[in-house]
């Protein structure tokens, strides 16, 4: 064969080999753009959380011991059932998809709603550092937030549940149970459980229930009757029931959930409070809390206390030895009706 017309075969061969492997005339398969995120910061970075919605507001301090707690006399943690997660919800949202690409810089932050926008979160980092983002107007289909991180001028479109998540905090802040202030006619039974010897077995427990609008109450040690109460010596007892005021934390976090270092144990004295509530569907229910008491502290002015709901970390509470010390002397003195 000729040496030229050999040579032309193999370089004919090889541009169709590099054809086959490389084919430039085939159509690359367009990639999924990742999702952008409208901010992303550590959670162990934060130090504050602050957020403003319509005119609420409330603000949340990072502990000395890495826990969460209300900017409020007495540190009180927020209600972990609502609370959990939420810093890492905070750490970051990924947005829908970034607008930048079709408006580089806003304008007109009214155009938007950010001008006077629908909530403020302020992330306070370490090292004096900090992030605001915005929330403004609802796109049309009502699905998503305009949002700006403050000094920034992109525009991202962020989940509106993400947004209402976030907003609700301020407009209804996630304190725990044992904070909330109940209304009085809200408290339906109060019950003591003495300090006792052997839990499982001592049938000592007084119990004061509303039957028809009456308050009775019944001393389960003597009788399983009920007894109507003397109504004006029990009036000054009820307001005592909304919650225990000028409480504190003492201790935000016990690793390994032993509090007998504080007297609290399963046969401590115990004061519970069941009250009507609305779930956020409008159903009716009766709920409660009950509190375990433990020692008096070094100063004699608090009681330890333990709230009994179930959870990965329960505080030490600091609850005030004079509204302790009332209810509990309840049982000494029983204000039964014309008696």
């Amino acid at each position: 064969m000729n040496f030229k017309l050999t040579l032309a075969l193999i370089f004919v061969a090889a541009i169709a080999g590099a054809v086959y492997f490389l084919n430039p005339f085939e159509k690359e398969e367009e990639k999924a753009l990742p999702r952008p995120w409208f901010y992303q910061v550590s959670v162990d970075d934060m130090t504050s959380i602050g957020v403003q919605s319509e005119g609420y507001d409330v603000l949340f301090n990072k502990t000395a011991e890495g826990t969460w707690a209300f900017d409020i006399e007495g540190d009180i943690p927020p209600d972990h059932m609502r609370w959990g997660g939420i810093a890492y919800l905070l750490g970051g949202p990924q947005t829908k998809r970034d607008l930048t690409e079709t408006k580089l810089i806003i304008e007109d932050p009214a155009e938007y709603g950010l001008a006077d926008p629908h909530t403020i979160v302020d992330i306070g980092l370490t090292f004096d550092r900090y992030l605001q983002f915005r929330l403004g107007d609802k796109t049309t289909d009502g699905d998503h937030h305009y949002g700006q991180i403050s000094g920034f001028p992109q525009l991202f479109l962020i989940a509106d549940t993400w947004g209402e998540v976030v907003s609700r905090l301020a407009k209804e802040p996630p304190y725990p149970k044992y904070y909330v202030i109940r209304n009085p006619k809200s408290i339906e039974e109060f019950n003591l459980f003495p300090t006792t010897d052997d839990p499982d077995s001592d049938p000592a427990q007084l119990s004061f229930t509303k039957k028809n609008g009456e308050w009775v109450v019944t001393d389960y040690l003597v009788s399983a009757d009920p007894h109507p109460v003397d109504v004006s010596k029990w009036e000054k007892i009820l307001p005592l029931l909304s919650r225990p005021e000028g409480m504190k934390i003492h201790r935000h976090k016990v690793e390994d959930r032993d509090y007998t270092e504080w007297g609290i144990g399963d046969n401590s004295l115990s004061i519970e409070m069941r009250f009507r509530g609305v779930s956020e569907s409008g159903t009716n229910y009766v709920d409660g809390v009950l509190l375990i008491i433990g020692d008096k502290s070094e100063e004699g002015d608090y009681y330890y206390g333990l709230n009994s709901q179930e959870g990965s970390m329960q505080p030490v509470l600091l609850l005030p030895a004079q509204w302790v010390d009332t209810l509990s002397g309840l049982y000494d003195e029983i204000p039964y009706a014309n008696r």
